[in-house]
């Protein structure tokens, strides 16, 4: 039927085809966007150390949970759970609660207490780059790009010491249609594409940037 309208009235092809390709065309040009974008993303991504400092501890923000059913005072003594603290090699460690207090676990010659504070008493923080609710952690940078980037903050000067950083890209409207039978259609880069070493990690950035300072307990 349409070949017999198109040659009646061949004038419609001038109106049907150019919105035809540009329908064809819109799930490639999509891609090609996304995959460029993305790996000029990429070319930002991995562990970028600006300056390492010597630290007694520091105040870890990643993840806030409740006071509820913490217990100031002494938590353990046993000498394997001392062990498992000691290889870390911080004096103590602050965890931010949600009511804005912290918990604090510190070394101590015979054991790890636990206490309260109002605030942190760490100087050094490690933190998300973008935590506007708790469980969201994940930048916008574009269409369907993201960013997840952890990183370690001077409190008083204000100075980034160090970042994490890795980009997510989403699968075009097409693929789409059907990858998320199978999957989640997304896929990150730790480091840039072309320099896969550069995307291996051998811990958290706070282990990069925050070099235990050998204290006698």
């Amino acid at each position: 039927p349409l070949r017999k309208l198109l040659a009646e009235y061949r004038w419609k092809w001038a109106v049907i085809v150019p919105p035809v390709i540009a329908l064809l065309a819109l799930p490639w040009a999509e891609e090609i966007w996304i995959a460029w974008h993305f790996n000029q993303l990429c070319k930002d991504a991995g562990v970028h150390v600006v300056r390492q400092v010597e630290v007694e501890g520091f105040a870890d923000d990643t993840s806030r949970s409740s006071r509820v059913g913490l217990k100031p005072g002494l938590l353990y003594s046993d000498p394997k759970s001392l062990a498992e603290f000691d290889k870390a090699g911080y004096r103590f460690k602050e965890y931010m609660l949600e009511d804005g207090g912290v918990w604090h676990v510190e070394r101590h010659s015979d054991g790890v207490y636990g206490s309260i504070l109002e605030h942190p008493m760490a100087r050094y923080h490690y933190k998300h780059a973008y935590q506007p609710k708790a469980y969201m952690q994940a930048e916008s940078m574009g269409w369907k790009t993201n960013k997840e980037e952890t990183r370690v903050l001077d409190s008083e000067t204000g100075e980034v010491l160090g970042r994490d950083t890795r980009y997510i890209r989403y699968s075009n409207a097409v693929e789409w249609l059907w990858v998320r039978f199978f999957g989640h259609g997304t896929s990150g880069c730790s480091g840039p594409l072309d320099q896969p070493e550069k995307g291996k990690r051998v811990g958290q950035i706070y282990q990069y940037v925050l070099i235990p300072k050998k204290v006698r307990i």
